[in-house]
Order: structure tokens, then sequence, then C-alpha cells
């Protein structure tokens, strides 16, 4: 159990990684769409010249076109596959949530199910009682 929550912490920030990779690649692609130098570039995203310059090569490689246009449908794209991602981290979460929730109520379900059979056993043994009492009555006024 301990080494699966490893792994899938590992797994999370593995992917928290290349997310944040994907961001800055995104704001490269968005501030060079915009007509920003690559230097200008590289100081706003605060990044390398280098970086910067192999964000925007592979974007162009991506698409096999230097082209502007090119890039603005990289970027269009990166953006919907990223919201995407996000929607999808956002379901698997809500997933989680209630999957929790179900076993919360099912547990609460069999408390109160349990509390039901004690309290009709409680009911059945007074029921017994009053019984009893009753046919004492009857037997006492007999008498």
């Amino acid at each position: 159990m301990r080494a699966q929550i490893i792994q899938d912490i590992q797994e999370n920030m593995s992917d928290i990684r290349s997310e944040r990779k994907r961001i800055k690649e995104l704001k490269v692609l968005e501030l060079h769409d915009k007509g920003f130098s690559s230097r200008q570039i590289a100081s706003i995203a605060h990044m390398s010249l280098r970086d910067v310059t192999k964000f925007t090569n592979l974007a162009s490689n991506k698409t096999k076109s230097p082209s502007s246009t090119s890039i603005h449908d990289e970027i269009l794209l990166e953006y919907r596959i990223n919201n995407l991602r996000h929607e999808v981290i956002d379901l698997e979460f809500q997933k989680e949530n209630l999957k929790n929730e179900v076993k919360d109520l099912h547990t609460e379900k069999c408390k109160i199910l349990n509390q039901l059979s004690a309290r009709r056993s409680e009911l059945n043994e007074v029921k017994r009682d009053l019984e009893t009492d009753k046919f004492l009555n009857e037997i006492l006024k007999d008498i």
C-alpha cells in the first residue's frame, strides 16, 4: 500500500513537471505569436534565450513550417489540449470525491441499519414484556 502511494506521488510529480514545461512552452509560443523577440520572451518568461529558441524551434519543427500562422495554430492546439488535460484531472478528482462520498454513505447506511436492528430487538423485548404482563394480569383477574 505504501509503495503504491509513493509511486502515485512520483507519477503526479512527473506529471506536474511536464505540465509546467508545457505551460512554459505555451507561454513562449504565445509571446512569439504576439511578435516579441526571443530576447524579450526570455526576459518576460524568466527563461534562458537557449530555452526560448528551443521551444520555438520545436513548435516550428512540429508544424514543418516556421510561419507565424503555424505557430499560432500550435498555440491554439496546445491551449485546447491543456484545457482538456485540466478537465480530465478535475473529473478524476471529482470521481475520487464521489467514491469517497459513496463509501461514507455506505458506512452511514450500515450504522443506521445496525441501529434499526437494535431498536427492533428492543421493541420486540418490550412487546414480549407487555404480552407477559397482560397475560399475568388476566390470570390474576381470574384468580
